[in-house]
């Protein structure tokens, strides 16, 4: 039963329940109102039979038309009160007793009119005072007998009131009692059922608070907590696709955004470095070198360029082919950036030509000894495909910032025509002879060959 329908039931029981106990207690009013009016009425009767048995001893004491008069008129009177009494509500008992009342009224009135016919002859005198004496005696026997059922009457009435009140009350005290016990029970029943409910659902806020989206919820079908419920479920069915969905393009947004990633730093790689050696190119190097340079103006410090040109790197191409040729200068770019400082900038111009910018420069003297370490690099590149060893000369020409120019390009043109000089000074020198091919058999015990290509064809 859903909770509307129970508090529906609940106030139309109280309203039921409480229309009952207003017919009841409108009931108690009326035997009230009754019981009351029928004493009231027993009352005035008890009142005129006094009033009959004052007049009677008047009638007694004077023997004249007055008092008989006026004793009729008290007859009368009780007569009327009996007729006005007979019309209440009576029991079988109560009937009886306002007979007999009656009947002794009647026999009053019979005797009364002996006395009318006494008063008219009143030449018999002996006879009158035998019969004075016997009415006399029968006035009182019937007075009495009048006065103790007015009185039984009364007390019968008075005990019947009490009884009828007390079931009254008896009956409204249970109605009310049954009434608040039905009401309570029904409410405690109703708040118990409210309680677990609630909490059951209480409960599963609470998981759902904690992230439990899998869990569901549980009631007996048929009220507003079943629906409820349902509902709930239902939403957190809803929300759990909710959240998968959202996981999964959150994982396509974070693939996505990896990709990009990857793509970006690989069109950085490709925008800065070169695709061969893995170092500067031309533009990046341009542009860090011109931040360098502003540094260096601000701080005013020295740094330098190097400007290196591989000696006879076109027979090595033209004898062993391009891909000796690249990995020659994959091996000197990696042999350079392992030598020189992290915060010198390496880059290639392309073909075999490499500037090398030195930053800071802390005097002539490190040009120097940078210069010597760059020239033994090219010594003993081991070939793995050929199993031998190539040398080649590095010719290197050197300028320093601000002596030589205020700018990348100056510094550069400078470097670049010492380089030149230093290459004719080279050429001048003794040339070495290349050594002859060894045999098979020589190459699987003698170690690597030297090739050096540091001379002119």
């Amino acid at each position: 039963m859903t909770l509307s329908k129970r508090l529906k039931l609940l106030a139309v029981l109280c309203i039921i329940l409480t229309i009952i106990l207003a017919l009841a207690l409108n009931g108690q009013r009326k035997e009230m109102e009754d019981s009351y009016a029928k004493v009231n009425q027993l009352i005035e009767v008890q009142l005129t039979i006094d009033l009959v048995r004052a007049n009677l001893w008047l009638l007694q004491q004077f023997q004249d038309q007055k008092a008989v008069s006026e004793t009729r008129s008290a007859v009368d009177r009780l007569q009327r009160m009996i007729d006005i009494t007979a019309e209440l509500p009576l029991n079988e008992y109560e009937k009886r007793l306002l007979h007999n009342i009656r009947r002794h009224q009647h026999n009053i009135t019979l005797l009364l009119q002996l006395s009318e016919n006494k008063s008219t002859n009143r030449h018999e005198v002996s006879a009158e005072a035998t019969s004075n004496a016997a009415l006399t005696a029968r006035y009182n026997t019937i007075v009495q007998s009048l006065s103790e059922d007015s009185l039984r009457f009364q007390q019968i009435t008075i005990r019947n009131s009490l009884d009828s009140e007390s079931k009254h009350l008896f009956f409204n005290a249970t109605l009310i009692l049954a009434i608040a016990l039905i009401v309570t029970l029904f409410s405690l029943h109703t708040l118990n059922s409210f309680k677990r409910k609630f909490g059951t659902l209480k409960q599963g806020i609470q998981q759902l608070a904690q992230g439990d989206l899998s869990s569901k919820l549980t009631m007996p079908q048929g009220d507003e907590f079943a629906e409820l419920a349902d509902t709930f479920n239902q939403m957190k069915h809803e929300l759990m696709q909710t959240m998968q969905r959202r996981d999964e393009l959150q994982k396509e947004v974070e693939a996505q955004t990896e990709q990009l990633l990857l793509q970006q730093e690989k069109l950085r790689q490709m925008a800065e470095y070169d695709d061969l050696t893995g170092i500067y190119n031309r533009g990046a190097a341009q542009n860090y070198i011109a931040i360098s340079l502003e540094r260096c103006k601000r701080q005013q410090t020295q740094a330098a360029v190097l400007f290196i040109d591989l000696d006879d790197f076109k027979p090595i191409n033209d004898q062993f082919g391009h891909r000796v040729g690249d990995i020659v200068l994959k091996e000197l770019a990696n042999r350079m950036m392992h030598t020189l400082r992290a915060s010198d900038i390496i880059a290639r111009l392309g073909g075999d030509e490499f500037i090398i910018w030195l930053d800071p420069l802390k005097g002539d003297n490190q040009i120097d000894t940078v210069v010597e370490k760059l020239r033994s690099l090219g010594h003993d590149i081991y070939i793995e495909e050929l199993q031998q060893m190539l040398d080649v000369g590095l010719s290197i020409g050197s300028s320093i910032y601000p002596e030589h120019g205020n700018n990348l390009t100056e510094l550069i043109s400078y470097a670049d025509q010492q380089m030149y000089q230093q290459k004719r000074i080279s050429k001048q020198q003794p040339q070495l002879k290349r050594p002859t091919e060894p045999s098979t058999e020589a190459k699987k015990v003698s170690p690597p060959v030297y090739v050096d290509f540091r001379t002119d064809k």
